[in-house]
């Protein structure tokens, strides 16, 4: 299974701390050469895909010769940051939406909607409207190619919910919550609903309006926030919150539904062969929903995406090969071999991301892929910085114990990010 931990790479807003652009050189000095990283995908899985894209490109393009870097995980965003500084930036980069915000934000990439706005039909609405970004200090454009998207599901443990009271899968946040209260009353805090707090993400789920339509300032502590946020003082409260969620560092939700301590889990579209392997006992009881919104919410996909940097000396040929990395042909087949989905428009009918069978994982993946059928979903902002997502978590995880009110939670969550958006 493709892991989710290549889309939250991040290059943070106040990290690149160097004022570049204009100057500099690409590491193509060659007028012929284009440079193109990513990250963690030169292993067995991937790298004949590569090697086999690059040589059709090379056909196409007689004299281009493409030179592939793979950089590890570890110290990507430093790596990324020594180059933007150094203005050494490779001609086309793999990047999370965040780290492509940062490095618009730097003036080192290309707008593509000034430099390649004929780009734009090539994916849907939703993906280039998550990459096309505005605010202070940035000229609004979309600053990145849109490729694969990790979208997920709702599991449940079905005999922990019966055990507890609860008869039927919940299938929005509301059903959720009451869901939880009722097992906090039958089970007296045995097991638990859940095991994480909100996110980011699980706000614009839940409806509330993130940022202000020209990305200026955050406004997720409005009274629908508050209202998030209090849904989960009160499952803490009932005993339907798992305390180890309150610990900033505690990352073993994943195993507590396996082990039948906690009833629910949002996860991967592609972690029923996981289930299946690992947790047997769970397997037998599995369920699977549609990922729980709240009036007026979307759905959250995750989005990798390519970046041209704006020193690259071969800009044409960069842009038109970011462009044959992420079209239908290349994307159906990655997103295939990866365990993700399209952003290119017309890809998300093949029925390699529309199953129809009666497999829980055939199911798993049918729901999973519906809002981006459906064009209709989010990625988090890209100006959110990696410093106020630990801020949030920390803020409610106070709020959780009775610290401090929601409302303050959030004041003090939305002070950092806006002050981290300056």
């Amino acid at each position: 299974m493709f892991s989710m931990r290549k889309t939250i790479a991040v290059v943070g807003a106040g990290s690149i701390l160097f004022a570049v652009a204009a100057c500099g050189n690409s590491t193509s000095s060659n007028s012929n050469e284009i440079s193109f990283q990513t990250w963690n995908l030169k292993n067995d899985t991937y790298t004949p895909y590569f090697n086999d894209l690059i040589a059709a490109f090379q056909k196409e393009n007689p004299g281009v010769t493409v030179k592939w870097i793979d950089q590890p995980a570890d110290g990507y965003t430093d790596k990324i940051n020594a180059d933007a500084a150094a203005g050494t930036l490779p001609d086309v980069v793999d990047m999370s939406p965040t780290g492509a915000y940062s490095l618009a934000k730097a003036g080192v990439t290309l707008n593509l909607s000034r430099e390649d706005p004929d780009a734009e039909s090539q994916f849907t609405a939703s993906s280039w409207g998550n990459v096309t970004f505005e605010g202070d200090n940035i000229e609004e454009g979309a600053y990145a190619y849109p490729w694969y998207l990790n979208s997920g599901v709702q599991y449940y443990n079905k005999a922990v919910l019966e055990r507890c009271g609860v008869a039927d899968l919940p299938t929005d946040m509301d059903e959720w919550f009451d869901s939880a209260k009722t097992m906090g009353e039958n089970c007296n805090g045995s097991v638990s609903m859940v095991a994480s707090v909100p996110t980011l993400e699980s706000f614009g789920q839940y409806g509330v309006q993130l940022m202000n339509d020209d990305q200026t300032e955050f406004t997720f502590n409005d009274k629908k926030g508050v209202e998030l946020v209090q849904h989960f003082i009160d499952m803490y409260n009932q005993k339907a919150l798992s305390a180890e969620a309150l610990n900033n560092t505690w990352t073993g939700e994943g195993d507590a539904f396996k082990q039948g301590s906690v009833a629910s889990l949002a996860g991967s579209a592609y972690s029923v062969a996981d289930f299946e392997a690992n947790a047997p006992e769970l397997y037998k009881n599995l369920g699977v929903t549609e990922r729980l919104l709240g009036e007026g919410g979307k759905m959250n996909v995750a989005m990798e995406t390519l970046v041209v940097s704006k020193t690259t000396k071969n800009k044409g040929m960069a842009m038109k090969f970011a462009k044959f990395v992420t079209n239908k042909e290349n994307q159906t087949e990655f997103c295939t071999k990866s365990h993700t989905f399209p952003s290119v428009a017309g890809a998300i009918d093949d029925e390699a991301f529309s199953p129809t069978g009666d497999s829980l994982q055939d199911q798993a993946v049918a729901l999973a892929s519906k809002a981006v059928k459906d064009d209709n979903w989010f990625i988090a902002p890209g100006p959110f910085s990696e410093n106020a997502k630990t801020v949030l978590r920390e803020q409610i995880a106070r709020a959780i114990q009775g610290e401090q009110t929601a409302q303050e939670a959030l004041d003090a969550a939305v002070k950092v990010a806006n002050e981290d958006l300056k």
